[in-house]
């Protein structure tokens, strides 16, 4: 992380130049790219070796492979189903091993 620097106080006419030496606006001069890189000159930047085209992202050409995330196992799917029929029937004719087992789920700690 970046060290603290001291800042004097900002006049109201001088605060885009500010905002732009501190990164939170582009630097548009040289004075304001130097201080940007004083500022940040012991940061630890850590995605040297990815590079972005801003021009695809312009041009809507940008593309990202998606990632897909397995949410839940086939087991826990199957156990899902059955509370499903359960929602459906309510507690008319529930089989008695799915009563069970949401008398297990309930008498369970929460810290389980």
């Amino acid at each position: 992380m970046a060290k603290l620097k001291k800042i004097e106080l900002i006049e109201i006419e001088q605060l885009d130049t500010w905002l732009s030496s501190t990164g939170f606006l582009f630097p548009s001069s040289e004075l304001e790219l130097d201080r940007f890189n004083k500022l940040y000159e012991d940061y630890n930047y850590k995605l040297d070796n990815f590079h972005l085209d801003p021009i695809s992202i312009i041009n809507n050409t940008f593309h990202r492979e998606p990632k897909v995330i397995t949410m839940f196992e086939s087991d826990v799917d199957k156990e899902i189903e059955g509370l499903r029929m359960v929602a459906r029937k309510g507690n008319q004719n529930l089989p008695q091993h799915i009563i069970e087992k949401m008398r297990k789920k309930h008498n369970q700690d929460p810290s389980d």
